[in-house]
C-alpha cells in the first residue's frame, strides 16, 4: 500500500512512523529529515546505531516513501474492548506491532495476543486502535478529526458580515468550569500526601461555586465498601491533563508524575536504571522510589486555564530542598527497591575468553540506560597502568560483595570455593587437600589446576533472588571441559 503524504508531513522535523519487518510488521517513530526523488531520510526516535550501546547516536537511514505515515496523535480516555484489533508498543523492539485484546484486567491493563502468537499484559497507554493512513487521512478517523471536519464544512458556509468584535481582557484569569459528571484531579494537602493528585468525578456544586462534592475513582471509605466522597475547595481541583505518550526514556532531572498509592505524585528523575525503570525523588518529600516507565507520566502544570509542559529541575532551586516531609507508604508491587546505587562496592563478572567464572571488585560510578552501569574496578587498571579501569556492565553481571565468612577449619575435597587469583575471585573446586594449609584448586571454566594457600580462598556463595546462599553441604559436580587449542 502506497501512503499518500501531505506537504506538512514532509516538512523537516515532522514526526512520522516507519514500517519495518522485524519478525512481523513493526512501526517505529522517527523524525523526517529530508527527501530525494525515491527515498526519505529519517532519524529514528527509539533505535540507535548500536543496539548494545545505549549511548550511541540515534539511527539514521533512508526508507521508502511507501513505508512511512504521520505519527498517530494520542487518543484521550480511549478504552478498548475484548476482540478489538490494536497496536501495542513492544519495549524490546521499541516499536508498535499488531495484536488483539483477549482480556480486560484491573487498573486499565489488558492481555493482548500478538500476531506471532505471544501473549503480553500491557498498560492502556501502550495500546492504540489499528488505523490505516489512506489518501491523506486516518481510517477509521479519530473522533476529534471527525468533529474538526464537520466544523470545517459548516464554517465554509458562513459568510463574513463585516463585524468588528471588541474583546475586553480581564486581569484575573477565569476560573475553570467544572460540571457535574466531569472527570477531574483533586490535590491533597494532608500531611504525608502533599504533591499528590487523585482522579475524581464532580458530584454537585456546593455554595457559590467555591466548593464541590467529588467522588474519587481510586480511594475508598475506611470499610472499603464504597468509593470515597468528599467536599473539596475549587482551588484544589483541576481538569485531567492531556495524555502525552512518552515512547523515549525519561531524562535525568525531568519532571514527572508517578502513580503511587492510587494517585499521581509530583517528582523528578534522579537516576535512570534502564529504559523501563527510574529512581524518582518526590518534590515535596524526603523520599526516593523506583518506578517502571509505565507508572510515570510527563509533569504538566495547570496555569491560567492552560496546560504547560514543565521544564527540567534546577538543582540549585531553593524550593527543591528538603521540606522534612514524610511520605505515607503502603505496600505495593508497583515499585521496587534498587539493587545498586552510585558509590556502592560490588563485584562484576567477566565473560571474556579465558576469564569466565571470575569476579572483580568495583564501585558503581553511574547508571546508564538499557539496564547498564558504569563501574570503576579497584584492582584492574588501564593498559598504560596510569589509572583504574572504568567499564560499562550489564546489571545481570553485577552483584553485591558477599558477606565475609572466616573459615577456620580446612576445606574439603570437591568443595566449591572462590580463589583470589589474577586480581579477582575465581570459582573453582578443591581437587586436592595438601599439607601446610595448601590446596590444589580446579577451575572448570578454563580447565586449569593451581596450588593456592588457605588464605587465598573463601567459601563460595551464590547471589539468588536478592539473598546470599552459602554452598555448605552441597553435592558438587565436577564439570570437565576439553582444553581448547590456540
Amino acid at each position: 500500500m502506497q501512503l499518500k503524504m501531505s506537504s506538512e508531513l514532509l516538512n523537516k522535523g515532522a514526526k512520522i512512523e516507519v514500517r519495518m519487518q522485524n519478525d512481523g510488521v513493526i512501526w517505529y517513530t522517527a523524525t523526517f529529515l529530508r527527501s530525494s526523488t525515491t527515498k526519505i531520510f529519517v532519524q529514528f526516535d527509539t533505535l540507535r546505531e548500536s543496539a548494545e550501546d545505549p549511548e550511541s547516536p540515534l539511527r539514521r537511514d533512508y526508507v521508502s516513501p511507501g513505508d512511512i505515515r504521520p505519527a498517530q496523535p494520542p487518543e484521550i480516555h480511549r478504552y478498548l474492548k475484548v476482540g478489538e484489533s490494536v497496536e501495542g508498543f513492544c519495549r524490546e523492539r521499541m516499536g508498535w506491532r499488531r495484536g488483539k485484546v483477549v482480556e480486560i484486567l484491573e487498573c486499565s491493563r489488558y492481555t493482548v495476543s500478538f500476531d506471532e502468537g505471544s501473549l503480553a499484559e500491557m498498560e492502556q497507554w501502550e495500546l492504540r486502535a489499528v488505523r490505516e493512513w489512506i489518501d491523506g487521512s486516518w481510517a477509521p478517523p479519530f473522533r476529534l478529526q471527525q468533529v474538526l471536519h464537520q466544523n470545517k464544512s459548516s464554517d465554509s458556509q458562513v459568510k463574513s458580515r463585516g463585524l468588528v468584535l471588541k474583546i475586553k481582557c480581564s486581569r484575573k484569569a477565569p476560573e475553570a468550569k467544572f460540571n457535574e459528571g466531569m472527570l477531574v484531579e483533586v490535590k491533597s494537602d494532608e500531611e504525608g500526601f502533599r504533591g499528590s493528585w487523585f482522579t475524581a468525578v464532580i458530584g454537585k456544586t456546593l455554595g457559590n461555586n467555591s466548593k464541590f462534592l467529588v467522588e474519587y475513582r481510586t480511594l475508598k471509605t475506611e470499610d472499603k465498601t464504597e468509593l470515597l466522597k468528599e467536599e473539596v475547595d475549587v482551588s484544589c481541583i483541576r481538569p485531567c491533563p492531556p495524555v502525552i505518550q512518552q515512547v523515549k526514556p525519561y531524562d535525568f532531572l525531568e519532571r514527572v508524575d508517578a502513580w503511587y498509592n492510587d494517585g499521581w505524585w509530583e517528582g523528578y528523575i534522579v537516576q535512570v536504571f534502564n529504559a523501563c525503570k527510574y529512581m524518582v525523588r518526590f518534590t515535596n518529600m524526603e523520599e526516593e522510589m523506583v518506578f517502571e516507565h509505565c507508572k510515570l507520566r510527563l509533569h504538566q502544570d495547570w496555569v491560567d486555564d492552560k496546560w504547560l509542559a514543565a521544564s527540567k529541575v534546577n538543582l540549585a532551586d531553593e524550593n527543591l530542598k528538603s521540606r522534612n516531609g514524610k511520605l505515607k507508604r503502603k505496600h505495593s508491587g508497583n515499585a521496587w527497591e534498587p539493587t545498586f546505587w552510585n558509590g556502592m562496592t560490588v563485584e562484576v563478572k567477566s565473560d571474556e575468553e579465558g576469564y569466565q567464572g571470575s569476579w572483580y571488585t568495583a564501585v558503581i560510578i553511574g547508571s546508564l540506560c538499557n539496564n547498564m552501569f558504569l563501574v570503576e574496578y579497584k584492582t584492574l587498571k588501564t593498559e598504560d597502568e596510569t589509572e583504574l579501569l572504568r567499564e560499562k556492565a550489564f546489571a545481570s553481571y553485577i552483584r553485591p560483595c558477599p558477606p565475609e565468612i572466616t573459615r577456620v577449619d580446612r576445606y574439603k575435597m570437591l568443595e566449591k570455593v572462590d580463589a583470589w587469583y589474577n586480581e579477582g575471585w575465581w570459582v573453582g573446586l578443591i581437587s586436592k587437600v595438601l599439607d601446610d594449609l595448601k590446596y590444589s584448586v580446579y577451575f572448570w571454566t578454563t580447565n586449569e589446576e593451581i596450588i593456592l594457600e588457605h588464605r587465598s580462598l573463601r567459601p563460595h556463595q551464590e547471589w539468588v533472588n536478592g539473598k546470599w546462599i552459602v554452598s555448605f553441604g552441597e553435592e558438587p559436580k565436577l564439570v570437565v571441559q576439553e582444553r581448547r587449542e590456540c
